[in-house]
C-alpha cells in the first residue's frame, strides 16, 4: 500500500511540475507578442522620426515612431532609416503607446507596393 502511496505521489508532482513550466512558456509568449501594421509608407517626417503607415487593404492610416533602438531591415537584411521611402510596404513590429501609436522596434522594408 505504501508504494501505491508514494507512486502516486511522485506522478502528482511530476504533473504539477509539467503544469507550472507550461504556465510559464505561456507567460513568456504572450509578453514577447508584438503589434504588427503591414502597409505602405503614405509620409516621412524625420525631424520627428515618424512615418504614416497606410494600412494594406484598408483606408486606415496609423503614425508609426522609430528611434535609435529600431533596427530597419530590407527584404530581412540589415538596412538603415535610408531605406525608408514613401510608397514603399513596411512591415512594423512594436507597442502601441497611449495614442494609438506604434512605437517600432523593427521595420522591415519590403518592395514598391
Amino acid at each position: 500500500m505504501s508504494i501505491a502511496v508514494g507512486v502516486f505521489a511522485a506522478v502528482l508532482l511530476a504533473l504539477s511540475v509539467a503544469a507550472a513550466a507550461g504556465a510559464q512558456k505561456e507567460g513568456k509568449a504572450k509578453a514577447a507578442k508584438q503589434d504588427r501594421i503591414d502597409g505602405n509608407i503614405q509620409m516621412i517626417d524625420k525631424n520627428t522620426r515618424t512615418l504614416t503607415v497606410t494600412v494594406r487593404g484598408k483606408t486606415l492610416q496609423r503614425q508609426v515612431i522609430y528611434d535609435d533602438k529600431t533596427k530597419f531591415t530590407f527584404r530581412n537584411k540589415p538596412a538603415s532609416l535610408d531605406a525608408l521611402k514613401e510608397g514603399r510596404r513596411v512591415i512594423v513590429l512594436g507597442k502601441l503607446n497611449d495614442k494609438a501609436q506604434l512605437m517600432a522596434t523593427r521595420i522591415d522594408v519590403r518592395d514598391e507596393k
